[in-house]
């Protein structure tokens, strides 16, 4: 594939503002309307003024970072809406290193939360929209006023007027720090350069079938990357637009979602997983709004968490009368280390779903099944796309694998980034296997290849081990989602805990609140029951307890993936609200205070 790395993304956009100056490039709308909407002229322009205010307070490269391959640290914190890519676009005009945040937590564990993180990242300033300047602007000021890290607000900046020229940005020059999710491990600042960038969104257009009219539709948080790297970038990178709507709005009214698809006519739009389940039981509780029109929708892209076939059904099906067609489904896989997406479904093709022997599957080979009880259905994600390339690989000798053999995936291309900032270590651990043909990332998931390309089964570090077999946490998970009703939906973690010399496999599901009004031991111990007995003949895994709390109480990263290690570590320090317990471990648990590993 021929990547054009002579132009950054900043090059790119601010082109548009000459070839196309008066076609929409951003709108912010929550399902009512439009909030703001800007042309790429005007895109061009108000990024030209907010790079020349940078620059006027000394945040060019020139100025805090002259030369090298790093500029100034900017740290965004943003609400939704058309101004965060603005100040994007400028942080990169001036040569600087964009930092998203993501006010994660409650309220009064946001601001904690956000200066633990400028700790960490070191930033030369912060910059704020309205919205957060509202929320935390007095409290950051105060906090940041007697340290390095300067406070900044978007409006005073747009408000003001300076002559700015966009600086040369080499490919290898550093572009954004992307926190990743951070599901098995803290957080680590994925190193991400303008060569990365433009070799991501370049392969991203060619695998997904896009060009100048593929219009987008994104709820995805901006702070995420695909939010970011695919909900943003993507459509400024073709010159088409980019329909933005918060996350809030997506999870209070799912449907305002589809109805923007249908009002913008968009080509492409998606997210994770559990957005197109949200999407069925709301049309299934409220029913279908009038005039929905998915016809033109022709990518449905579903990453950023394990796709289930399960829920591609439900939502073909549910949809089918919109005029949504099943072929539009795109399954994909990357991470923040290979910047957006390595693997992906070729456009317009019925998605590839396989049952598999999930025994098989515990001892390393895939092995397809006709039938019966220890049935795992997995979708497939397709090839690695055209400019990269994808392994299965033995984890501890480092050897490719064969078609059909579970190992870890390795990814290879001009889009694998360089490694975490400031973190080493780390970076080795993860990019320092090497071969003739350079580096591979290690993802730490665990997959297989065949002929149709690749098949996520699950996390290397979430993995649970028992007598030298590999369990994967998701398949618990998808047995109690079948139990329990909540087919497709995130609502439990399957853990390992050691104590003393005990191992203890533990479910910790979540239950609403009207269904924990009702909840009484024998139904508990039925319900712990059942799920044993169903762990045992589809997986031969015993799992010894069965741990019940609130919805909402187990832990999530911003993407919405469970945090499985965090959420026994909560459990063993007491920070989950247990509704009940079915197990030996509710007899060693808060009685004795003895401490356990998760």
């Amino acid at each position: 594939m021929q990547i054009d790395f002579s132009r950054s993304i900043v090059d790119i956009v601010l082109d548009h503002g000459n070839s196309v100056p008066d076609r929409p490039a951003l709108i912010f709308d929550q399902g009512d309307g439009p909030q703001s909407s800007l042309t790429y002229a005007q895109v061009a322009a108000q990024v030209g003024q907010l790079a020349g205010a940078m620059a006027a307070r000394g945040l060019a490269a020139g100025g805090l970072a002259a030369g090298g391959l790093a500029g100034p640290r900017i740290a965004l914190l943003f609400s939704a809406g058309t101004d965060f890519a603005l100040a994007l676009l400028a942080c990169l005009a001036v040569g600087g290193v964009a930092i998203p945040l993501a006010p994660v937590g409650r309220r009064k564990a946001r601001l904690r939360n956000i200066l633990n993180m400028l700790d960490d990242i070191r930033p030369d300033c912060i910059l704020l929209d309205d919205g957060m300047a509202g929320l935390f602007g007095e409290e950051l000021s105060a906090a940041l006023s007697a340290g390095p890290v300067r406070y900044l607000e978007f409006a005073a900046l747009a408000a003001e007027s300076h002559a700015f020229s966009p600086l040369a940005l080499a490919p290898v020059r550093l572009a954004v720090l992307q926190f990743t999710s951070g599901t098995t491990s803290n957080p680590k600042g994925v190193m991400i350069s303008h060569g990365n960038i433009i070799a991501n969104e370049t392969m991203i257009r060619a695998a997904f079938g896009h060009d100048r009219d593929s219009h987008f539709v994104g709820w995805v948080p901006h702070y995420h990357d695909q939010g970011l790297f695919g909900n943003i970038l993507q459509p400024l990178f073709l010159g088409s637009t980019c329909v933005i709507t918060s996350p809030a709005a997506f999870i209070n009214r799912p449907m305002s979602w589809l109805q923007l698809i249908s009002r913008y006519r968009a080509h492409t739009s998606g997210g994770p997983n559990f957005g197109y389940d949200l999407c069925v039981d709301h049309a299934t509780r409220r029913g279908m709004p009038d005039g929905l029109d998915l016809s033109g929708w022709r990518v449905a892209f579903n990453g950023a968490e394990r796709v289930r076939p399960a829920t591609l059904d439900r939502f073909a099906e549910c949809f089918a009368d919109a005029g949504f067609d099943r072929r539009a489904f795109l399954p994909c896989y990357g991470l923040a280390e290979s910047t957006l997406v390595t693997i992906a479904v070729p456009p317009r093709s019925d998605p590839i779903v396989k049952s598999y022997d999930s025994r098989a599957l515990a001892a390393g080979r895939a092995v397809e099944s006709a039938g019966g009880d220890a049935v795992l259905d997995l979708a497939c994600c397709g090839p690695a796309m055209a400019g990269a390339e994808a392994r299965i690989v033995d984890p501890e000798t480092g050897e490719a694998l064969p078609d059909g053999a579970v190992g870890e995936i390795w990814l290879r291309g001009p889009h694998i980034t360089a490694g975490y900032i400031d973190n080493p270590a780390a970076t080795e651990a993860s990019f320092g296997r090497l071969d003739e043909g350079g580096p591979f990332l290690r993802t730490g998931d665990l997959g297989f290849s065949t002929a149709d390309g690749f098949f996520i089964v699950s996390r290397l570090k979430d993995l649970i081990i028992v007598r030298g077999r590999n369990h994967a946490p998701s398949d618990v998970e998808q047995i109690w989602s079948e139990l329990s009703g909540t087919v497709g939906q995130a609502s439990a973690a399957a853990v390992e805990i050691e104590m003393g010399d005990a191992q203890h496999i533990v479910l910790i599901a979540e239950m609403k609140r009207d269904d924990a009004r009702s909840l009484s031991d024998e139904k508990l111990q039925d319900l712990a029951a059942r799920l044993r007995a169903t762990a045992m003949e589809r997986l031969e895994l015993a799992i010894t307890d069965l741990v019940m709390v609130p919805a909402s109480a187990i832990p999530r990263t911003t993407s919405g993936k469970v945090q499985r290690k965090q959420a026994g570590r909560m459990l063993m320090d007491g920070e989950l609200t247990v509704l009940g317990m079915a197990g030996p471990l509710a007899q060693a648990f808060a009685p004795s205070g003895q401490r356990a590993s998760a």
